[in-house]
């Protein structure tokens, strides 16, 4: 009988587990405090701080599950930038969450809080390069969770769907978050995920540690070896952006089905031969290739009743290669292709 392979641990939506008492400014400024010359309140509601002033929310105490949180607000003016910080309320330096370059208009910004979790502290908005400027702040909070029991203990967790699939994006500094619990089949060898932009991702499970580097033109798969004797366990994630850049994981901790070529042949059919390689069902919807060294010299698909067929150039002894995705191992298997009819030799 099949075993069962149960779906990664789910991602999203966002779910609010804190608010900021009077984040919203419903009571007016009532727990707000300022660093400056000028804060008030003004219609919307909105504080308007001006001539260089640091606003400092009230207290708020970040639940264990707390990973991100959301600020309001705006500088109508160019070229600002405005440092977030922690100001923990028991004492002691304040804690950088982010620096953010604000638009003119108002609008949400969002940064992570894992290196808070379980702590109470006071939210600092500091306009490091507004000097002469007002910023605008709408409200503080709520904190969220974004991957529903899931630990992110470093930086700024975004769930969206890029590249066709729905994964999570990192784009602003190293992430590193932990699954679940996840319950691992027996005899299941590896769990899986894929990545993709630019940057590096590591994961370990029970001991166990894989790496990937992410290409921008497709999925990478990154495997990590789990016990056989299955269970439960949690995955470890860091991933690495490259400065300024994007970098996507999904389908985290997807066990790994094994593929394998069954049986491969080939014909020769007028400029070039035809490679049919059988792989199985379990591998339908792979994408294979024909490769004579580094050389791609033909493409396919593997079709529903688990056939890969590939339309190959060139002559000599070649490889087949099924590329592994997050479910699913990669295979390859040899092959020679003959010379072309009415090439010298055939």
């Amino acid at each position: 009988m099949a075993a069962a392979y149960p779906a990664p641990p789910p991602i999203g939506p966002d779910r609010p587990v804190a608010a900021v008492p009077d984040g919203d400014l419903a009571a007016g400024l009532v727990g707000w405090g300022a660093v400056g010359p000028s804060m008030t309140l003004i219609a919307g509601p909105l504080i308007q701080a001006a001539d260089n002033t640091t606003v400092l929310s009230p207290p708020v105490t970040v639940p264990p599950s707390g990973q991100v949180l959301a600020i309001v607000l705006g500088v109508p003016g160019a070229n600002a930038m405005v440092d977030i910080r922690a100001r923990p309320v028991d004492g002691g330096a304040d804690i950088p969450l982010a620096t953010i370059v604000p638009r003119r208009a108002v609008q949400e910004w969002r940064v992570g809080v894992g290196g808070i979790r379980g702590r109470t502290v006071r939210i600092v908005i500091d306009p490091v390069t507004s000097l002469g400027r007002r910023m605008l702040v709408r409200s503080v909070g709520p904190v969220y969770e974004v991957l529903p029991g899931w630990e992110v203990s470093r930086g700024l967790p975004v769930v969206s769907d890029l590249w066709g699939r729905a994964g999570v994006v990192v784009d602003g500094g190293v992430l590193d978050m932990r699954t679940p619990r996840v319950t691992v089949p027996r005899g299941t060898g590896h769990l899986g995920m894929v990545v993709r932009g630019t940057g590096r991702v590591r994961a370990s499970a029970a001991g166990h540690v894989a790496t990937a580097t992410a290409s921008t033109g497709r999925w990478t798969a990154l495997h990590v070896p789990v016990p056989v004797h299955g269970g439960a366990l949690r995955v470890s994630v860091s991933a690495i952006p490259g400065e300024g850049a994007r970098l996507v994981v999904a389908d985290i901790a997807t066990p790994v089905r094994p593929v394998r070529v069954a049986r491969v042949s080939v014909r020769g059919s007028g400029t070039g031969s035809v490679v049919v390689a059988i792989v199985g069902t379990v591998a339908t919807g792979m994408q294979g290739e024909v490769r004579i060294g580094a050389r791609v010299v033909g493409r396919g698909t593997v079709r529903a009743d688990g056939r890969l067929v590939i339309r190959a150039r060139g002559e000599g002894v070649a490889r087949v290669v099924l590329r592994a995705d997050a479910g699913r191992s990669g295979a390859r298997a040899r092959v020679v292709l003959p010379a072309a009819a009415g090439t010298p030799g055939s």
